[in-house]
């Protein structure tokens, strides 16, 4: 047999296969895993998930869950706020929990109660805007409670922090919401440091989407324009390699 050939963890869950099925013929871990891999697999045929998304995050989270979540997933968000995510999505199983808007779950994302693998997706969009001083995007990202005060550095550490716990609570995936940003003159691209922190954290990066937001701030504080206008926030899946 050809060892490269051999499958060892579930194509539809990411278990890890007992030493029994590790035959180039076992794919999946259950038959409720195969069942449910087929079902996605016809649920897309006609009706291609797309990386790109025009609309907005309940539109993204839709495609998403499309190629990525059943209707039997557990899902954590540990940064839900008003639950904006799920607004097109009310048939998945979604635990929401936040510090400032879910008062029977006040939890930090870096420091969860729940066991380890709990849930089969976390999905985290911690705050991502460096702190500028009063800014507009207060009203609408509370960044005055959440970012204040902190630079880049600080940003990139919240996201390693709240992967690494992620990391610990799910048992398959974890989608990351985020966003590049301007740090005085520089550009700072988060989406591609997270990819190196997820990796450096043992995650594998399996897809990246690109929302085109058609809810965008007004850009008229602008003295001169320096960067091009980046309009659009992306959102990483990551495997959890048992």
């Amino acid at each position: 047999m050809n060892a490269s050939k051999i499958v060892t963890a579930c194509r539809h869950c990411n278990a890890e296969l007992s030493p029994e099925t590790h035959r180039s013929d076992r794919k999946f871990c259950s038959d409720r895993c195969k069942q449910a891999d087929y079902r996605r697999r016809r649920k897309v045929k006609d009706n291609p998930v797309e990386a790109l998304v025009r609309g907005n995050n309940a539109d993204l989270i839709r495609e998403v869950a499309r190629l990525y979540a059943d209707t039997g997933v557990t899902i954590a968000d540990v940064t839900y706020g008003k639950g904006a995510f799920w607004r097109k999505t009310p048939h998945l199983n979604v635990t929401g929990s936040d510090l400032l808007t879910v008062p029977e779950r006040p939890y930090d994302f870096r420091n969860l109660p729940y066991h380890d693998s709990s849930f089969d997706i976390v999905v985290l969009d911690p705050p991502y805007l460096v702190w500028p001083g009063n800014h507009m995007s207060d009203d609408r990202y509370r960044n005055a409670e959440t970012t204040k005060g902190i630079d880049y550095k600080g940003i990139r550490q919240l996201y390693h922090d709240g992967l690494k716990e992620a990391a610990r609570v799910a048992r398959r995936q974890i989608w990351v919401k985020c966003k590049d940003t301007v740090e005085g003159p520089r550009q700072r691209f988060l989406h591609v440091h997270l990819l190196q922190d997820a990796e450096a954290l043992g995650l594998r990066g399996r897809d990246l989407f690109i929302l085109d937001a058609t809810s965008r701030m007004p850009n008229n504080h602008w003295s001169t324009q320096k960067h091009a206008r980046k309009t659009m926030s992306y959102l990483w899946v990551f495997d959890v390699i048992s």
